[in-house]
């Protein structure tokens, strides 16, 4: 049987009793906080007064987007605009101002700073409430956590301009086979006619000699022949090591070029290696620093395995010192040792450059991190050089101050 209320309607088809629609609008509630508090985005609602914000509600939901409470929020007045990184900051006020005079806005996509630090990004969408003077008394925002989408599109470009990297670096290796056979043409006529003259100047000397003796000084090609017994062997060599500089330079690109299988089956030592990087990267350290110091080790065994990629990481590791200098007044040093203890062979890179700070070195193997990357760098070199030295059963060690320089050691296991 059903219950009859009051008015005569039955508590199962008529109306809810006022305690039962108390009850069920506060589990209605209840439901709408719990969603909010388990959701990525998160509402908050600024009263406004005269065109000025002059209160903020924060709802639940910020903690997990944002890493503070309402309460903080409402204790901080700031708080809002101190977390957003300062070349962010004229957008999301930009933003703010407009909507305050009744303006239509667009969403703004900008970055946060975390509670734990971390960077996150969130996309900002404000909706504007009016009196009937059109008026806005409040407007409420929209905050939402589109990190993971940022970091997929960022990925995807990175992955993009690896693409990108990857046929450069075989149109490289095309470019290099064709360049070198135009270069070492005419390089060994060069060498062959330098040392002909080097030999025919070697057999006129006597005769020469003779003359002067008794005839006294004269001239060839313009130079006293008192100066040319020195000075024209002097110019032959000179040709001589230029050409022959040259044919290793050329050597070096070709080696650098070829596709690789990536097996590690080379016996060398590590000395061999850093000297062909350097051959590569000779330019760039003229270039870079005033001093570069190279301290090779005595007597260090071969290690075994796959000489190209070895290259790659201390060229990567020169490189990316030669970038971490400030001026050409700071060093940067090179040195191998072997490691006796642990039967080990260490390569070490040591620079006095802008070093790393302790929050980006967290990442600094991670494909794709660069703090180079507005003068072109994509983030991979370490990553890659990392994963060849762990290939070799080696390890890629960093010790790093800001503003005093980095330290890099390779460590390969010898046979």
């Amino acid at each position: 049987m059903n219950n009859t209320n009051a008015s005569g309607k039955t508590a199962a088809g008529g109306r809810r009793r006022p305690r039962d629609a108390e009850s069920a609008l506060s589990r209605d509630e209840q439901r709408v906080r719990r969603l909010l508090q388990a959701a990525v985005d998160y509402i908050y609602t600024v009263r406004v007064e005269n065109g000025r914000a002059v209160e903020t509600l924060h709802g639940p939901g910020c903690v997990l987007v944002t890493g503070y409470t309402p309460e903080e929020y409402r204790d901080d007045p700031t708080l809002w605009i101190r977390m957003v990184p300062e070349e962010d900051r004229p957008a999301v006020q930009a933003q703010a101002e407009a909507v305050l005079r009744g303006e239509a806005t667009l969403p703004v996509e900008h970055r946060i700073i975390h509670a734990d630090t971390t960077l996150r990004w969130v996309k900002s969408v404000v909706v504007a409430h009016r009196n009937d003077r059109e008026e806005v008394t409040e407007y409420d925002g929209l905050i939402n956590d589109i990190t993971a989408r940022k970091q997929a599109e960022e990925l995807t470009i990175r992955q993009q301009e690896q693409l990108i990297q990857a046929d450069k670096m075989a149109t490289l290796g095309t470019l290099v086979s064709g360049v070198a056979h135009e270069i070492n043409n005419p390089n060994n006529f060069i060498l062959l006619n330098a040392k002909l003259i080097a030999k025919a100047w070697k057999d006129l000397l006597p005769a020469m000699h003779h003359y002067f003796l008794h005839e006294g000084d004269f001239r060839i090609a313009g130079m006293p022949y008192s100066r040319a017994i020195t000075g024209i062997p002097e110019l032959t060599q000179a040709i001589v090591d230029g050409t022959v500089r040259i044919q290793k330079i050329v050597q070096s690109l070709k080696d650098f070029a070829r596709s690789d299988p990536g097996e590690l089956n080379q016996n060398f030592t590590v000395n061999a290696v850093v000297e062909a990087a350097m051959m590569i990267v000779a330019n760039l350290l003229r270039k870079s620093t005033d001093h570069f110091a190279v301290e090779l080790g005595d007597s260090i065994p071969a290690v075994r395995g796959n000489f190209q990629q070895l290259e790659q990481v201390v060229i990567n590791l020169l490189t990316n010192a030669c970038q971490a200098l400030t001026s050409r007044d700071k060093s940067i040093t090179l040195r191998t040792r072997h490691d006796r203890a642990r039967h080990r062979a260490v390569i070490e890179v040591a620079d006095e450059g802008k070093g790393i700070d302790p929050e980006q070195a967290r990442y600094i193997f991670d494909p794709f991190f660069t703090t180079r990357r507005d003068i072109g760098g994509t983030g991979l070199g370490l990553a890659i050089s990392y994963n060849i030295v762990k290939h070799h059963g080696g390890e890629l060690l960093f010790t790093s101050r800001p503003g005093e320089g980095t330290t890099v050691r390779v460590i390969l296991p010898l046979p």
